[in-house]
């Protein structure tokens, strides 16, 4: 079997004021943070309030966000089951409580 693991995407936050100052400063402390975690990028939120930046990098699933993806993926496929079951019942249902003439203009 297969095992197909996602990207996923990791983020850590970092403070405003890390961009004010010489360039030089912040160009090395970009380039540390890129050494350091192998950071991808940097996102901005934007808010009435203020502004959150963001570290982003991509990587591979663990094994255990792996094996809790898949519980998660089985426990839906589940519930999707027991709901076109508790369909198919209702419709059983009605179609029971339905007149001969309800039956006949339906066809059946």
């Amino acid at each position: 079997m297969t095992i197909n693991k996602i990207k996923v995407k990791e983020t850590t936050s970092i403070d405003s004021y890390s961009f004010e100052g010489k360039l030089e400063e912040i160009i090395e402390m970009l380039q540390d943070w890129k050494n350091e975690g192998e950071w991808e990028g940097i996102e901005i939120d934007y808010y009435e309030e203020g502004n959150n930046y963001q570290l982003y990098k991509h990587r591979e699933e663990t094994d255990k966000e792996y094996d809790k993806r898949m519980k998660q993926l089985e426990k839906e496929k589940a519930e999707k089951v027991k709901a076109k079951e508790r369909k198919l019942q209702q419709l059983k249902k009605d179609l029971a409580s339905l007149s001969d003439t309800d039956r006949k203009h339906l066809g059946l």
